[in-house]
């Protein structure tokens, strides 16, 4: 299947600073046949391209520093878009829209159902935009991230994953809490069969921590020490690797990602327990998934301690160029439901205040609360009009008539 890039149509206005680097660098829109779209190629314009959004006005949260926002800023960041370089709008397109995920959605090679949630949602999603783009364009199978992140330090950590990771407070309305490492979103919930990441805590001090607060690595950088972080301020002891289980699986290798993302099930009652029962650092027991509260204040130190900005992901994203596209993030990116791919936004999937979202870290189609934090794509429908072949000029001056066997001559 052949996808056609395109550069700019249209000068843009002199103030757009950054532009001339964005099309020097490669292509600037991308049409996908299959959908009868054309995509913006850059993944993350609103990192750099925040048209007076950066701060918080009339009511709309700001775009953070990396690009992320709620669902209201995202739909006046797309209006915005469309007004830019004095109202011929971005690449001289004043129709670029939200993904829009037809709604309720039909697509029988999802893993869930839910009548009342929108229709289909969860992993093998094909049919939606960002589904597509993700199955198809990309190539990615899921739960595979489309942008793995290199093994970096964070203050006392390795290998935090800019992703969401479970906690152990169990199932409650709407799936199992978990936290956001890449915005610090603490209130979310998420189906069980969603893959995310583990980062196991002890109760206590059972290495001798000597600090009253902050992060403190213990047993020769294996564990960090975290005073007062638990329940009703007791002391938390963590994993230093926040992705052990990317390299110990120990028997559970065929239900734990390559990269160490696995469902909650998997988590909970099989991955965890084996760590127990495999002694690690020193053979010590009680390893537990962290409480929702453990892990929202072990966020909080990391940005406290300098290792990380405010609603920004803990570790920083490979800019990777993907079949085109470019800064793909590896994280949650805002749909909108409508009744079909060429729009326009309408309505939406379930009455929870709540819109369609699909994630680049593992391919899951499902719903957020829109005050969360997510990024954004945007598409046109159709593809680029060719510009009109010139017409012929008509001759001109004093025409000759034409010898024997010769042309027409003018002057």
């Amino acid at each position: 299947m052949a996808f056609a890039v395109a550069a700019p149509v249209s000068a843009q206005s002199p103030a757009i600073s950054s532009f001339a680097a964005r099309a020097a660098a490669g292509p600037q829109t991308i049409y996908d046949p299959t959908l009868r779209v054309t995509w913006l190629a850059d993944a993350d314009l609103a990192a750099s391209e925040k048209f007076g959004l950066s701060t918080a006005q009339h009511g709309l949260t700001a775009i953070n520093a990396d690009g992320s926002m709620q669902y209201a800023t995202a739909q006046a960041w797309v209006r915005r878009l469309n007004h830019a370089n004095n109202g011929k709008g971005w690449l001289g397109h004043t129709n670029w829209t939200l993904p829009i995920t037809p709604t309720p959605y039909s697509d029988t090679g999802c893993s869930g159902y839910d009548k009342k949630g929108g229709g289909n949602f969860g992993l093998g999603c094909t049919a939606a935009p960002l589904a597509e783009l993700y199955a198809d364009v990309l190539g990615v199978p899921s739960p595979d991230t489309a942008v793995a992140v290199p093994d970096t330090t964070t203050g006392p950590f390795r290998d935090f994953q800019p992703y969401l990771y479970w906690t152990g407070a169990g199932a409650v309305a709407g799936g199992f809490r978990t936290l956001s490492f890449n915005t610090g979103w603490a209130m979310g919930s998420n189906q069980g069969d969603h893959w995310m990441y583990v980062l196991p805590v002890l109760s206590g001090n059972p290495f001798g921590g000597t600090f009253k607060s902050g992060l403190q690595p213990v047993d020769g950088g294996q564990a960090v020490f975290e005073p007062g972080a638990g329940p009703h301020g007791a002391d938390v002891t963590w994993l230093a690797d926040a992705d052990y289980a990317k390299t110990h699986k120990f028997s559970y290798g065929a239900d734990i990602n390559p990269d160490g993302a696995m469902e909650e099930p998997t988590a909970a009652k099989d991955w965890v327990p084996a760590l127990n029962s495999n002694g690690v650092l020193g053979r010590h027991q009680g390893w537990s998934l962290p409480t929702p509260h453990a892990l929202a204040a072990l966020y909080k130190a990391l940005e406290k301690a300098g290792y990380l900005s405010p609603q920004e992901p803990v570790v920083p994203v490979p800019n990777t160029t993907l079949r085109g596209f470019q800064d793909i993030q590896p994280y949650l990116y805002w749909s909108c439901a409508g009744e079909s791919v060429a729009g326009p936004c309408k309505g939406v999937p379930n009455p929870n205040n709540q819109q369609w979202s699909f994630s680049f870290g593992n391919g899951f189609l499902g719903t957020d609360l829109t005050q969360n934090s997510l990024y954004v794509m945007v598409y046109y429908p159709g593809p680029t009009p060719l510009p009109p072949l010139p017409k012929p000029k008509p001759p001109s001056g004093h025409c000759s008539p034409p010898a024997h066997g010769q042309p027409v001559t003018c002057q």
